[in-house]
């Protein structure tokens, strides 16, 4: 009975064990079914997919004739996976015919980049493969086909895809697009599942035209190296439809290149104390209030002038000249007896209709846009000074348009540097037509009878003026060794069709006047856009 008993209590004991755990295995089943099912499918599903960030291909950046200046180029990363294996590697490169001929698989032991910037050609290949080892990752590339030609307006983009310099980092917001979304299963397949569709940023389309803009860099580059200077600039304007059709500066800089030194785009960003290229603004207002008229007599003798203390002298004495003859002659005493006739309120009105000392109308990182002596009690020589273009400061921008308002009857244009869905510029009357064709008429002296004889043109008749100011010096008044040479010019004179302003920043002293640097740069330039443009 005893032992009976012991047996008995035993088997209960198995029964009642076996029992509490088939309740805890169905328990467990249960909950994993209902209770945890959801968090468990879910972790699941992370542990078999991960997402991926799709870019968005930047938008372009074209010249009038939709040549690019600023252009995207997908290239692709192959990476390898932990399970890559040496028959993987045959495979790659054998379809890639690379000349890789070893690879290490026991170093594999994470993603690893096996072979880079595969064009779209080789991507699909080894898509075609459809192996479950590897990894395709899409890189962009910027390219800009212009390079140093139109770095300093154009700019570039980082590595990250976001614009630093230049056009590239003011439109920033419009070439960008929306990076998409993509879903990758972590499964023999390594299927793919797009979730968000990538949006293209916008295209920009320029007014520049980039045969133009090639000949105004080569020619700006050429005579900036020849004669020693620090730098310069060249803006070529279109008058009829009041576009800028190039941009140059110089020195440059390689924009597709990682070790680039960023420079500066002086056309756009310096303001200089631009010299007598300032006359022909101050003879117009001078018209326009009734107190000269072109043929009006100024008497330069004995070639110079003491003003506040302060001497004004011509080369030689000029005697008695025309107003024409002062700005053709380029006389300091005669712009000087002018300034002082319009005075220093008529000088500034005047200046700031013509565009000066005020904000220009197309948006670029730091652009300048000078600034004009204003201040009380302001001496008689300061006022000469503002008068033959001292004492205040422009950029080349605003100076080419201001000198495109001669040609264009006595309209101020805002000259574009986009092409949108307007047919013509905004422009504003600021002198009278027969104004503008007075001072057009002293221009084409400067050129016959002036300082501006090396502008001229073989097959086209031109008109302009040339400039030379010393440069302030740190230590306070004007540096003697250092100039900046300028000349602003029309052409051709049948069609008026062309505005072109040029600029030297610091010519060897050997040759360094606006007449004898700047008026032939002029002419080079303008002899190849004429010819290009079939005038």
């Amino acid at each position: 009975m005893k032992n009976n008993f012991s047996y008995s209590w035993r088997a209960y004991l198995i029964y009642i064990f076996l029992g509490i755990s088939l309740f805890i295995l169905v328990f467990r089943i249960v909950s994993l079914k209902y209770i945890e099912g959801d968090f468990l499918t879910s972790k699941g599903k992370i542990m078999l997919k991960t997402s991926r960030s799709i870019p968005a291909i930047r938008g372009s950046i074209l010249d009038r004739n939709n040549f690019p200046l600023a252009v995207s180029i997908n290239q692709y990363d192959l990476y390898a996976l932990k399970e890559f294996s040496e028959e993987d590697f045959k495979k790659l490169r054998n379809l890639l015919l690379l000349n890789k001929d070893f690879l290490d698989i026991k170093k594999l032991n994470k993603k690893t980049l096996i072979f880079s910037n595969l064009n779209f050609s080789q991507y699909e290949n080894v898509k075609s493969l459809k192996l479950s080892s590897i990894e395709i990752e899409v890189i962009q590339k910027r390219y800009y086909p212009l390079g140093e030609q139109a770095a300093t307006l154009v700019g570039f983009s980082g590595k990250d895809g976001f614009g630093l310099e230049g056009l590239e980092n003011i439109l920033d917001s419009e070439l960008s697009g929306e990076a998409g979304e993509e879903i990758i299963y972590r499964n023999a397949s390594r299927r793919s599942q797009i979730t968000k569709e990538a949006i293209q940023g916008l295209d920009k389309k320029l007014t520049i035209d980039s045969r133009i803009q090639f000949y105004a860099y080569k020619h700006l580059s050429n005579y900036i190296q020849a004669n020693n200077a620090r730098g310069g600039s060249a803006i070529v304007l279109d008058n009829i439809s009041g576009e800028i059709l190039a941009i140059a500066s110089f020195p440059s800089y390689n924009p597709n290149s990682p070790q680039r030194k960023i420079t500066r785009n002086r056309a756009l960003i310096d303001a200089f104390e631009p010299g007598s290229i300032i006359k022909p603004l101050a003879a117009a207002k001078g018209i326009e209030m009734g107190i000269i008229s072109k043929n009006k007599v100024i008497n330069t003798s004995p070639g110079f002038i003491n003003l506040s203390g302060r001497t004004i002298s011509d080369p030689k004495n000029y005697k008695n000249i025309t107003v024409s003859e002062v700005i053709a002659k380029s006389s300091q005493v005669g712009a000087s007896k002018l300034a002082l006739l319009i005075g220093i309120d008529g000088l500034i009105t005047g200046y700031k209709e013509f565009g000066l000392a005020k904000p220009p109308n197309i948006f670029f990182p730091g652009i300048a846009y000078g600034v004009i002596n204003s201040r009380e009690n302001i001496s008689d020589h300061e006022v000469a000074s503002v008068g033959f273009g001292y004492s205040m400061t422009a950029s080349s921008l605003q100076l080419a348009q201001a000198y495109s308002v001669f040609a264009n009857e006595g309209y101020l244009k805002n000259f574009k540097l986009f092409i949108d869905n307007f047919d013509s510029s905004y422009k504003q009357r600021i002198i009278r037509s027969d104004t503008a064709e007075d001072i057009l008429d002293s221009l084409k002296l400067v050129i016959s009878d002036g300082t501006g004889s090396l502008a001229k043109l073989k097959n086209f008749k031109v008109a302009g003026k040339t400039g030379t100011s010393h440069k302030a010096s740190p230590k306070g008044g004007y540096d003697q060794s250092k100039y900046i040479a300028s000349f602003a010019g029309i052409a051709p004179l049948k069609s008026k069709r062309l505005t072109i302003f040029v600029s030297i920043d610091e010519p060897g002293l050997n040759n360094y006047s606006g007449g004898s640097i700047a008026a032939p740069l002029f002419a080079a330039i303008a002899s190849d856009v004429l010819s290009y443009l079939d005038e």
